[in-house]
């Protein structure tokens, strides 16, 4: 497995830009699903992100989940749930083809 390398990471906050330059009327969602939340320990969260095309589409055109823990790392400590959400919509982001730099994010 390749080492990650920085240099090749686009930030959420660039690929955000991205996906407005394109979709200027378009919407992103992010969520915690309660019924699978409910079912975690609660140290631990999971984000779903969503992307629209248009802000008044009824389906997303790319999704993305991720998962964290806290504690599990230094951000992680602090914010967890802030991170988790930032990240969900980090891949629904790659999902979508904002992530043109490098390898897209896992």
């Amino acid at each position: 497995m390749a080492k990650f390398n920085l240099d090749d990471y686009e930030t959420v906050e660039e690929r955000l830009a991205k996906f407005w330059e394109k979709y200027p009327n378009g919407r992103t969602n992010t969520y915690a699903p309660k019924d699978i939340n409910e079912k975690l320990p609660p140290d631990e969260i999971i984000y779903v992100g969503e992307l629209y095309a248009d802000r008044n589409d009824q389906y997303p055109f790319a999704t993305g989940s991720a998962h964290e823990v806290k504690n599990a790392s230094p951000v992680n400590r602090t914010s967890y749930v802030e991170n988790c959400e930032t990240s969900a919509l980090g891949r629904a982001l790659a999902n979508g083809n904002f992530a043109s730099r490098g390898k897209r994010p896992s």
